[in-house]
This record gives C-alpha cells, structure tokens and sequence, in this order.
C-alpha cells in the first residue's frame, strides 16, 4: 500500500477535478466530519470489501476537520480533504464532484483570525479579497528557561502580558466581526493551537464563533496584515491522498 498526500490550491483542485473525467472513478462517497469511524466504515462497506484499503480510507476520512470526499478509481483511490465542511453524506456508484467543486467554486464570506504571541490580524474576505481587516502587535516577552523565585515573577508577568495581548485580540475582533456575524459562512484560525487554546480559554467572544468555526488551523508564521493574502489562500486548499495498493 502506497500513500502519496499533496495539497492543492482552488485552482488546482478545480483542474485536477477536471481530469479524473477522464478516467472516471468507480464510486464518489461524501461524508461530513462529525461521521464518527463506525459510520465510516458502515458506509464504504457497501462499494468495498473488508481489507486493509477500507481500514486505511476510513482512517484519512475519520482525521479530517472537514469531512472527506473520496474518489475510488480501481487502481487508486483520492481521499480529499476539502478546505470547508463536506454537509451531507452521499454514496454515488459513479463520478460525481459536483459537491467538491460547487464549494470550491464559490465565494465564501470567511472570517481569518490570525493570532501569534504579541502579533494579530483578523479580517473578513469574500472568497480570496479582503473586505475589512484590523491587525495588530502587543508585548508578550519570550520564555525565561532559568530556575528560582525570580523566574517565578518572570513567568507571572509573562502571564498578566499575555492575558492583556488576548483582551486587545478579543476587543479588535469583535470590532471586525459583530457588524458581519450574520454574513460570515465560516470562521478559520491560524497560528499556534497551543496560544490560541489559551486565548479561547480566556475570551468568552470567540467560544460564541464555535458554530461556525472549522477545526483546520492555517499555518502561518507571522500574523500581520502582510499575512492575509497567503492566509486567504490557504483557506481555499485541499489536501489530497492518493492511495495505491
């Protein structure tokens, strides 16, 4: 069994859609991401015999934040983890990838909150264009590695500095986003999920966005404004697994 990942950009996607008519798969299966595995697998039963290529679809699908689309072409099968939550679950004994690419070729209203310890950039986009955005900086020292009660004090201002760099996040994304809450499809984080845990801990406005935030983190290594183009691109990407037996 062999694994090849890739990921692709809109247009990318969109394209290499365009050339699996040509050698069209045998079956399409849609599942959403709160599928939990025994559905997975309850599911592929149905197009696929008990074996070590079911077990290995059903484990990619089960670890996607948004769902899979899966796409068996006898020889090779495509697991595609698609940038936006697949909603409804579909078995279809042909190709069809009208689901993937009507979300692809759509432009959503996402809302990308870019948080790295002392930077931020929040903004709204209309598929990749920015409507509004607010970025930001905040003084957060780094790490003191040293032992004793001074490092002790060290740390516990560390922790007032951070806690006041997640208040002005909060404060600025609710300026952004309360006016559009209604208008945006999806919200996406970015950055480390290690700070943002502890800044969703703290703010009580961004466990409000929990239905409509998608749970891939963009990976971006500065959160500026200069970091929006790229962020909005990396909304729109899929990840692809193409498995060969």
């Amino acid at each position: 069994m062999f694994i090849n990942q890739s990921t692709l950009t809109r247009v990318g996607a969109l394209r290499w859609l365009d050339r699996l008519k040509e050698a069209p798969p045998a079956f399409t299966a849609c599942f959403t991401p709160s599928m939990t595995g025994t559905e997975i697998e309850k599911m592929l039963l149905e197009v696929l015999d008990r074996g070590q290529l079911l077990g290995e679809i059903a484990g990619k699908v089960e670890k996607s934040p948004t769902g899979a689309v899966v796409f068996y072409c006898m020889d090779k099968t495509y697991v595609t983890w698609p940038p936006l939550p697949v909603t409804e679950k579909q078995l279809i004994r042909s190709y069809d990838a009208g689901l993937l690419k009507t979300m692809l070729e759509h432009d959503w209203r996402l809302a990308l909150l870019l948080v790295r310890l002392g930077h931020y950039a929040i903004g709204v986009f209309r598929g990749e264009t920015l409507v509004e955005g607010k970025a930001g900086t905040g003084l957060v020292h780094a790490r003191h590695h040293k032992g004793g009660s001074s490092a002790n004090r060290f740390r516990r201002h560390r922790e007032k500095q951070m806690e006041y760099f997640f208040t002005r996040v909060e404060i600025h994304a609710r300026e952004v986003l309360e006016p559009r809450i209604k208008e945006i499809d999806y919200v996406i984080y970015g950055g480390a999920r290690d700070t943002l845990q502890v800044m969703w801990k703290q703010c009580s406005f961004f466990n409000s966005l929990q239905n409509l935030t998608i749970g891939r983190l963009l990976s971006v290594r500065e959160a500026r404004r200069s970091s929006f183009e790229e962020a909005a691109k990396q909304a729109y990407t899929s990840t692809v697994y193409e498995i060969t037996e």
